[in-house]
């Protein structure tokens, strides 16, 4: 068998030996892209999507975690130390990208996130109205991939 297709080639003219040949770079490339790397990229999304519902199962179910201890005479913690430092931590924390954080004189912080999932924004906003920050502005414009970005303004609480 593989004499006949080797006297078969041989039997060709050069102009031809080149298009096969180049035919069959072409074919393993095709087959090489739809059986690895194809098969690789889908892998990578779909671990990736996993990944992104695992994170907000994540803040769901500490939001609840932390809905069931909080104090049944709603007592506000309050933040000690400065309020952006808190924010940018806390922020940082939560797993989100922040794009700018600014202190105002009137001691609010100007905070926009660049990128981050509706539930786990919004849990951590919860979480931060727990520790005494109220929201005092809040702009929320949909983003790629199922994502939001969020423009705040965050002032300290104090209690009464």
């Amino acid at each position: 068998m593989i004499d006949s297709i080797r006297n078969w080639f041989h039997a060709l003219s050069p102009r031809e030996k080149i298009l096969i040949g180049v035919g069959g770079v072409l074919f393993a490339l095709v087959v090489g892209y739809y059986a690895v790397i194809a098969t690789f990229m889908s892998a990578f999304d779909s671990a990736e999507q996993r990944y992104q519902e695992a994170v907000d199962g994540q803040v769901r179910i500490e939001a609840k975690v932390d809905a069931l201890t909080a104090p049944a005479d709603k007592t506000v913690k309050p933040v000690t130390g400065p309020l952006d430092v808190f924010i940018s931590q806390n922020a940082g924390e939560a797993g989100f990208a922040v794009g700018r954080l600014d202190p105002q004189t009137n001691g609010t912080v100007k905070l926009a996130i660049s990128s981050a999932k509706p539930t786990a924004l919004f849990g951590w906003l919860a979480m931060l109205e727990r520790r005494g920050i109220a929201v005092e502005e809040l702009a929320v414009n949909a983003g790629p991939n199922e994502t939001v970005t969020a423009t705040l303004i965050l002032r300290s609480v104090q209690p009464s």
